[in-house]
């Protein structure tokens, strides 16, 4: 047998049917995505959360623990004094500095890690709690460099603000001291609304690194930009989680109000009833904090998703005719002149 392709010849005796020629990939369509409706916002942001309570239960009674013992840590050393009997504010600035280290590793070990983990409970797969560490420790470094920029982003106007305004508090020496104690106060509410406005601008920077592994500085600007498309929507939807967390947490909280009016009509501060709150506040924030991280993760799905459904809805087919879409363009005979046709995209 010779190694010459010869056609198959039909019952007949007749040659069957050229093959048809191969189409070429059509134009990806971009991914379009869009923000749910705050409907379907809250009912995702509830359900994600929901469902991230039993998987993550050790975590959560780890991190119940860690806020009850700083509790008893702050009320133990809140009233603290020298021993000429004023305040020791030296021991309380102490006291806040042990707070910010032992929050460090709860930030990467407790805290970021259900970003990981509630993105993969939100796209139907399963994720253990310590491969969502292990992811974070992965990009530790970048991590690390982007906090340390988003923290000076947010502190340095709001600091220079204040100091500003303490600086020409000084500078008036003829006005009373309470005046210039008032122009200080005053300077602290344009501080707090670029504090918000900051954190509102950098919400999407810690997912874009984490989930999607952005780099520290183009993770802020990609948040930047998300921001600033969807500034309308994105701000009315933190008003609505915000508003609705905060009414469930002070609904849930009411055993402790009681007890803090047991306090205020007893004039003094009983241990037992401070301890009391700490125990019943601590579990209302630990269980209300996967649902703040589920309103993050849903938010940012909408508007970055994953990348293998983006890929998937890029390199999408169309229908076929037989399956209701539309006709197929039919091929292009190999002579047939080039005809210009006009772009399905305008690139100007």
């Amino acid at each position: 047998m010779d190694s010459i392709d010869r056609p198959t010849l039909s019952s007949a005796g007749e040659a069957p049917p050229p093959p048809p020629a191969e189409r070429p990939a059509p134009i990806a369509a971009p991914f379009v995505s869009a923000l749910p409706s705050v409907r379907d916002f809250l009912l995702r942001t509830y359900d994600v959360g929901r469902r991230s309570l039993a998987p993550a239960l050790p975590v959560l009674v780890v991190l119940y623990f860690y806020r009850f013992g700083m509790g008893l840590y702050m009320i133990a050393s809140s009233n603290v004094t020298s021993p000429m009997g004023y305040p020791d504010y030296q021991l309380r600035a102490a006291t806040w500095i042990v707070a910010a280290a032992a929050y460090l590793p709860l930030l990467v070990l407790i805290y970021t890690p259900f970003l990981p983990f509630q993105d993969a409970l939100y796209r139907g797969e399963r994720r253990s709690f310590i491969d969502a560490v292990k992811h974070v420790l992965e990009h530790l470094v970048p991590y690390g460099l982007s906090s340390i920029y988003q923290t000076l982003f947010i502190v340095i106007p709001a600091t220079v603000v204040v100091l500003g305004a303490a600086a020409g508090a000084m500078a008036l020496g003829a006005i009373p001291v309470e005046a210039r104690s008032i122009l200080v106060l005053l300077a602290l509410f344009p501080a707090g609304l670029w504090i918000a406005f900051a954190m509102f601008l950098l919400a999407f920077a810690t997912p874009l690194l984490i989930l999607d592994g952005r780099g520290p500085m183009e993770s802020i600007r990609e948040s930047f930009a998300l921001v600033r498309e969807n500034f309308g929507g994105l701000l009315w939807r933190f008003v609505v989680a915000v508003a609705l967390l905060t009414l469930a947490m002070v609904l849930a909280s009411f055993p402790s109000t009681m007890l803090a009016v047991l306090t205020s009509v007893a004039k003094e501060k009983l241990m037992p009833v401070e301890i009391a709150r700490l125990f019943w506040d601590s579990a209302v924030g630990t269980l209300a904090f996967p649902f703040t991280v589920a309103a993050m993760i849903v938010l940012y799905r909408a508007l970055v998703p994953p990348r293998e459904a983006a890929g998937a809805a890029a390199t999408a087919t169309p229908a076929s005719p037989a399956d209701g879409g539309a006709p197929a363009t039919p091929p292009t005979p190999p002579n047939a002149e080039p005809v210009a046709t006009t772009p399905p995209y305008s690139f100007e």
